[in-house]
């Protein structure tokens, strides 16, 4: 996965399966704060360009998912939501 450094920005490139995955290359999922099991957001505006940002759960996304019902994927530990409280975000 080539990278090229360009006016203080980082070009990275990474292949796409038949089954439409994409494996992240390092040095984003580094950038992101992105871990094995973390969650990542794709904003797709009408035009410009897709933003991609790791999800940080906030008041407003739990109220959602409170509203959509049905069991949570993982429930968050304890240091986890201590964490979450310090950074002001779920």
């Amino acid at each position: 996965m080539p990278s090229t450094a360009h006016n203080a920005s980082t070009t990275v490139e990474a292949r796409v399966t038949s089954k439409g995955q994409v494996t992240l290359p390092k040095e984003l999922r580094k950038r992101l704060g992105i871990q094995n099991g973390s969650r990542i957001r794709f904003s797709i505006p009408a035009s410009g360009p897709v933003q991609v940002e790791r999800v940080l759960y906030d008041l407003e996304d739990l109220w959602r998912m409170a509203d959509e019902g049905g069991k949570p994927e993982r429930v968050m530990s304890f240091e986890e939501m201590n964490e979450a409280k310090v950074r002001r975000q779920w």
